[in-house]
């Protein structure tokens, strides 16, 4: 499989500025596996954020983005990028997406976020347990990592 890696120039909270090389699409265990300074965070109600970081809540309260608009999330993202294109995506509730929307939907949400982030030179991160899926779900993840 091909592999494709932006290096890009990241700031860490605690180590200043250094050069590093981080894949477009990555999935990742934790926040603390994510060194950007501005993101925008597709997450659930109460979701505590840098203060950097924008919070696009998902919930099935009145008010929020529902779990099933998987395409008004995506115009979130969309519009995010556009107004500040040096800010990753971070997906923080991707179960509760899948359990909502089916596994093959919620990948192909996650493609068209990924080609998005590619045109746009920016960075998507997901952050899961691979405990969290069936062997062949977690493969399938794993390929989109560039």
């Amino acid at each position: 499989m091909l592999r494709i890696s932006l290096p890009v120039l990241a700031r860490s909270r605690k180590e200043g500025t250094r050069r590093v090389d981080v894949p477009a699409f990555r999935l990742v265990s934790s926040f603390s596996d994510i060194i950007e300074d501005s993101a925008v965070v597709i997450g659930r109600a109460g979701m505590k954020v840098p203060p950097d970081w924008n919070l696009i809540t998902v919930s099935s309260v009145k008010g929020y983005f529902g779990p099933r608009e998987l395409h008004r999330i995506l115009d979130g993202i969309i519009k995010s990028l556009k107004g500040h294109p040096d800010r990753a995506v971070i997906i923080a509730c991707p179960e509760y997406l899948a359990l909502h929307n089916g596994f093959e939907t919620f990948l192909r949400f996650l493609n068209t976020i990924r080609d998005h982030v590619i045109l746009t030179n920016t960075k998507v991160y997901v952050v899961t347990d691979p405990l969290a899926w069936k062997p062949r779900q977690w493969a399938l993840l794993k390929k989109l990592e560039l």
